[in-house]
């Protein structure tokens, strides 16, 4: 018979105190196990494949999105992707989109106003450590809230620290570092990002300008 051991570990004042936990599981008990797994997981992808015609990790599939967001009392028709991180109390507006594997630091403060979509692997702080790490400790935490306005498009992967706001209707590119502030319907990118072009018209007339 096949046998795992999972081990544990923790500091207590002490010293380090290792417990085993010894749990005997046999071959056919792990292969229940996997196959129990694998069915629920082939549902769930099933269902998701024919709604959203996407296949997910398995904790996205079994969680709602819209009803995560509700939950932190975030505005209607906003969705929060299981996999984003949210730290403190943000305010957050309607028919918000959220991707996965996002962060939202709130501890100093956040909003993000309505219809702005926030993509994939975005990070905003709000704040950081950088100053209490070098004087070892003599400064404290910095914390400056983030504002985010109105039907902005936060690339993937873009950076946002701390104290910066953007303006209704901007964009930010992908992999964007801002450490300033960005007006209303103008388009940043690079690290740090700069202005390099606006957002024209509206609606459906909207173009982009790109600077020279």
């Amino acid at each position: 018979m096949a046998k795992s051991f999972y081990c544990y570990k923790y500091s207590s004042l002490g010293g380090v105190v290792e417990v085993m936990v010894r749990k005997r599981l046999d071959a056919r008990t792990v292969d229940r196990m996997r196959s129990t797994f694998e069915r629920r997981r082939a549902i769930a992808s099933e269902v998701m494949i024919r709604k959203w015609d996407r296949c997910l990790p398995l904790d996205e599939t079994l969680g709602d999105r819209w009803k995560k967001a509700a939950a932190l009392k975030f505005g209607e028709r906003t969705s929060v992707y299981e996999n984003s991180y949210v730290y403190g109390k943000p305010t957050v507006g309607k028919g918000v989109w959220i991707g996965p594997y996002t962060i939202l630091d709130a501890t100093g403060g956040l909003e993000i106003g309505d219809g702005t979509e926030i993509s994939c692997g975005v990070m905003i702080f709000s704040h950081s450590t950088h100053l209490r790490t070098v004087s070892e400790g003599q400064i404290g935490v910095v914390r400056k809230p983030v504002k985010i306005g109105r039907h902005v498009y936060v690339g993937s992967s873009a950076v946002i620290l701390p104290g910066v706001t953007l303006g209704d209707h901007s964009i930010i590119g992908a992999g964007a570092v801002v450490t300033s502030n960005v007006d209303e319907g103008k388009v940043a990118f690079g690290v740090p990002a700069r202005v390099v072009g606006q957002v024209k018209g509206n609606g459906a007339s909207v173009v982009i300008e790109y600077a020279d």
